[in-house]
């Protein structure tokens, strides 16, 4: 008897010790065995949610639809927050796998590249010649032309010669590149950080957050006559660099769905005016963090490949596309119906022709690091962390990581 009390106190014991411990991101990573749907879906929700807002400019011009997209500010600086967030967690779990700078970056030019070198060669070369207005001749002779091959360095390009000249929003071919030049940064600034240990020693990284917080809370109150209808760049750079220091804290923060509500509510009373957004960047990329960790059973549309990417390269230059066949697909809802399965089939195109076969590079990648590290291992990386768990990372660009 004496020993049955013992057993069943020892286990009293362990379960009040489990019951006082906080659920954390980490706990539910190993819940879902590395391996959480919940990004999957987020990704392409957010990308399709992406197509849904550009359906006002492609129909109603850029000034009209800014005016609209404006009544639903929180709407549009929350999607590009949770983009960003979203980005920094699954890229930071793919960075401390990494040996040095040489696989960290080459993956994130085997991910972006590719599919976007491919999208930028079939706008300019297929799509422009269709819809120009401009004889070939002269097209092909363009400086625009020539330039807008630049946006596969990132140096964005947004009109082609004579194309779409007669669409709501004329001249504009791939309005949504404009984030990939802040997308870069991130790359940039974290790679930064990997090469100076901050981002392998988390305290010295969150005090790098708060000096950078209080640096933004600044600059936005000297600048708070200006308002954008979505965040301003170097605030997703930030949320970014937010999801990054959730990864590293991971299992410090806790995994909890009553947070998650307050950190919505904070962020639909914060970014809705559009002023202190800075103060709301850390609530927007825990929300990114709960619902990417979450883990619904995983459907073909996530399963079969990440066609995010893709959606995001597409969608708008295959909305550009719809509207120019004339005033019965310039309706908002017309354009969004036409387009989103279009760009959707042409992203699962992408995927599996190009984007998959270019991420399958990484073994070539890594025996060349290792080749380079055996005759200079001073570049390697010096960790002052434990390495990561197994979280699975093959996003990349908007939706990206």
């Amino acid at each position: 008897m004496l020993l049955v009390d013992r057993r069943f106190g020892a286990r009293f014991r362990g379960t009040a010790l489990r019951s006082t411990t906080v659920f954390s991101l980490a706990d539910q990573l190993v819940l879902s065995r590395n391996r959480p749907a919940g990004f999957d879906y987020m990704r392409i929700a957010l990308a399709a949610a992406i197509i849904c807002l550009h359906g006002a400019n492609v129909t109603l011009g850029l000034e009209r639809a800014m005016e609209i997209v404006g009544q639903f500010r929180m709407v549009n600086a929350m999607l590009l927050a949770l983009f960003f967030a979203l980005s920094g967690f699954l890229v930071t779990a793919s960075l401390l796998r990494c040996k040095s700078l040489i696989s960290f970056i080459g993956l994130r030019v085997l991910r972006i590249v590719p599919a976007l070198m491919v999208e930028t060669t079939l706008s300019a070369i297929i799509i422009g010649p269709i819809f120009t207005a401009t004889p070939l001749t002269r097209y092909f002779a363009d400086s625009k032309f020539r330039a807008y091959f630049l946006n596969i360095v990132g140096d964005v390009h947004f009109e082609l010669p004579g194309v779409f000249l007669n669409n709501p929003a004329p001249g504009v071919v791939n309005a949504q590149l404009w984030t990939v030049p802040y997308e870069l940064w991130c790359y940039a600034i974290l790679a930064f950080l990997a090469a100076a240990t901050i981002c392998f020693n988390r305290v010295l990284y969150l005090g790098f957050l708060v000096l950078a917080q209080i640096g933004l809370v600044c600059y936005d109150i000297y600048h708070s006559d200006e308002l954008l209808i979505h965040l301003r760049p170097h605030l997703l750079v930030f949320c970014f660099l937010l999801g990054v220091g959730f990864y590293l804290w991971r299992d410090k923060v806790p995994f909890n769905r009553a947070t998650c509500l307050f950190a919505v509510v904070l962020c639909a009373a914060g970014m809705a005016g559009g002023r202190g957004d800075a103060l709301f960047a850390v609530p927007a990329a825990y929300v990114a963090c709960y619902l990417g960790l979450m883990n619904p059973r995983r459907r073909w549309i996530v399963s079969s490949g990440d066609y995010s990417y893709g959606m995001y390269l597409y969608g708008f230059v295959v909305q550009q596309c719809v509207a120019a066949f004339g005033p019965s697909t310039q309706d908002w809802y017309v354009n969004v119906l036409i387009s989103l399965p279009v760009a959707f089939g042409v992203a699962v195109a992408s995927w599996h022709l190009v984007e998959k076969h270019a991420i399958r590079l990484r073994d070539q990648l890594e025996r060349f690091e290792a080749a380079v590290l055996s005759r200079i291992s001073m570049i390697g990386f010096s960790r002052r962390s434990p390495r990561p768990v197994e979280l699975d990372t093959t996003v990349g660009g908007s939706a990206s990581a």
